[in-house]
């Protein structure tokens, strides 16, 4: 056997013992430190995490640093939830690390670049990581309604849709807020959650926001402003609503102590205090009393009509009552009714008709002329 093909078998021989001993994969690893995403885009005042990855071709002790941060920048390696400066990699599986980088909110705007150095046996490799940092991001948050005006009635619940876009690149969570007139009831949550009181949206993405506004119960007709804000940090945006409440006419007939009954004497008159409450939204106009009271019984009112009621307000008529002069004693029911336009409300007054004191008075007298008469016949023809 000649010495070159001696040579030959030799170092055949110790490629298979290599191959037996160190795995294939190992002999083709090489010393590499990589990230998917090598440069960002940022907004002042959040952070970005990068994946970085640690391959060596035998296990090792590899170590790690992190330079070129701006004053006011953190930027820390992390690995199982902790702050790290070496990983322990080698063979076919890569060690994982996270660069955590956190801008502040007052950042300049521009580009850094910072590196992250790995040394090892194997030597020293470096990986720059560029960091982008947007300038005025007060544009980043927009907010707005395709129905920025409804209208209802005064028990209606006047419900919105917004649409919140995020016109950023990061991912952020806004606090979610409404504001209404006093006594108005405003709640604003995200459409996919009625109890969530923010919305979290990713960079470039929109959500939709339901808000509802519910006006007090003495609300008026009138136009009412709705304000919606969303913020996130010194970012944010805000939307004007409006909500037309439409009068609703309502109206109350009562005597002002609440007594439902009223005495008169036959032939004469007696009155009764009526009081006209406005309980609707709107104003009313041309309020009259009208009454339904037995026949032959006669009804006057002070005044005539009333020209307005102001919503909440009231006014008083006096109603004049002249029963029939044969009206037998009794109670009579005489029904009230209050008339404004749609609107109509009655009472009924339970009305007790009394005989006039002039014939007690004539029957005393007839009693009496009766007596003296009597007196007269006993004297005069007693003695016979």
């Amino acid at each position: 056997m000649t010495r070159t093909r001696l040579a030959a078998v030799v170092l055949s021989a110790g490629l298979l013992l290599m191959t037996a001993v160190v795995p294939l994969g190992a002999l083709a690893a090489t010393f590499n430190l990589t990230t998917p995403y090598p440069a960002v885009t940022i907004q002042p005042g959040n952070t970005v995490t990068f994946p970085l990855d640690i391959a060596v071709p035998v296990p090792e002790r590899v170590g790690l640093t992190v330079s070129g941060a701006p004053s006011g920048w953190t930027a820390d390696l992390r690995g199982g939830g902790n702050i790290v400066n070496a990983v322990f990699a080698g063979g076919t599986t890569a060690a994982t690390v996270d660069l955590s980088v956190t801008v502040p909110q007052d950042a300049t705007p521009g580009s850094r670049t910072l590196t992250v150095t790995a040394t090892a046996d194997q030597g020293t490799r470096t990986l720059p990581i560029d960091v982008t940092v947007l300038g005025d991001t007060s544009g980043a948050i927009t907010l707005t309604s395709d129905f920025p005006q409804l209208s209802g009635s005064p028990t209606s619940t006047f419900s919105y849709t917004l649409t919140l876009a995020n016109t950023g690149v990061q991912k952020q969570t806004y606090t979610l807020q409404g504001q209404g007139p006093d006594g108005w009831t405003v709640s604003v949550h995200p459409s996919s959650n009625g109890q969530a009181l923010t919305d979290t949206v990713d960079g470039g993405a929109t959500d939709t926001l339901s808000v509802t506004a519910q006006p007090p119960s003495t609300v008026t007709a009138g136009s009412y402003p709705i304000q919606v804000t969303v913020a996130s940090g010194s970012q944010s945006a805000t939307t004007n609503l409006e909500a037309d409440v439409t009068g609703a006419p309502a109206v109350t007939l009562s005597t002002p102590n609440q007594v439902l009954n009223a005495q008169v004497t036959a032939g004469s008159t007696g009155t009764v205090s009526l009081v006209v409450t406005n309980t609707g939204s709107t104003v009313l106009q041309n309020v009259s009393v009208t009454a339904s009271a037995p026949t032959g019984w006669t009804t006057t009112f002070a005044p005539t009509a009333i020209s307005t009621i102001q919503p909440g307000s009231a006014a008083t008529v006096t109603a004049t009552l002249q029963p029939s002069s044969d009206a037998l004693a009794g109670d009579y029911d005489v029904t009230f009714t209050a008339t404004a336009g749609s609107a109509t409300a009655n009472v009924d007054i339970r009305t007790t008709v009394q005989t006039s004191p002039l014939w007690g008075f004539i029957g005393l007298a007839l009693i009496v002329l009766v007596i003296v008469g009597l007196g007269w016949v006993f004297r005069r023809y007693g003695r016979r």
